[in-house]
């Protein structure tokens, strides 16, 4: 077994157009469970640029590291009734941005990682100072999708939930309702998931310490 947690293929025959193609397939899909594991980017790539492209009256802004354990996360999880899962590697440290314009604070910015159907897909959310979205961005994103995704018919679907509200986007067997949209359904539920797990989370971050003098994702 390698470093990634697979075992190696020992190929002893000629590769063929056939056996060739499965050997690249497999390649891919490992290249891609890889990725989907990988530890997550949890902050934002380019604070300056993408905090005024959501903030564009804003003034200053700073950022705090909380260190979130899987116990607390499930807490959470639990108390919010919502039907989401999170891997290990989604919580541990996670940056915080607080915005500013003026004197008064204008949101808040969480930065989550999902796995895409290309890869790990960035997701930065904005939220209110009260914990209901505001808008999102992508920072990392490949495929069709991610463009139709950041248009207004996408956008208002999640403008103004919270905690409770975002549970409207499931069913009760737990599923996400299908809309008509832009984009693929696959998608969609990769932004509601991720959107839930967000809001939750975020509660959850600001019920734990600030970590100083350290390093976050």
């Amino acid at each position: 077994m390698n470093g990634l947690g697979f075992y190696p293929i020992a190929i002893t025959e000629p590769l063929g157009g056939d056996l060739m193609w499965r050997v690249m397939t497999l390649i891919v899909l490992m290249t891609a469970v890889s990725q989907a594991y990988a530890v997550a980017f949890c902050s934002l790539r380019d604070p300056v640029q993408q905090i005024q492209q959501m903030y564009p009256g804003y003034t200053d802004f700073s950022s705090e590291i909380r260190d979130l354990k899987p116990s607390i996360a499930l807490e959470y999880i639990e108390k919010s009734g919502l039907p989401i899962a999170v891997h290990a590697k989604e919580i541990g440290k996670h940056t915080l941005f607080y915005i500013q314009e003026g004197d008064n604070m204008s949101g808040i910015v969480h930065v989550r990682s999902e796995p895409g159907r290309w890869g790990l897909i960035e997701i930065a959310w904005s939220l209110s100072p009260e914990g209901t979205i505001q808008d999102f961005l992508f920072q990392r994103c490949r495929g069709g999708d991610c463009k139709n995704a950041e248009t207004l018919a996408v956008k208002d679907q999640f403008k103004g939930l919270n905690v409770t509200s975002v549970g409207s986007l499931f069913n009760e067997a737990g599923e996400v309702i299908p809309q008509s949209l832009p984009i693929q359904q696959a998608f969609y539920e990769t932004l509601v998931k991720s959107a839930a797990k967000t809001l939750v989370l975020t509660q959850a971050f600001w019920s734990v310490p600030q970590v100083m003098n350290d390093q976050g994702g």
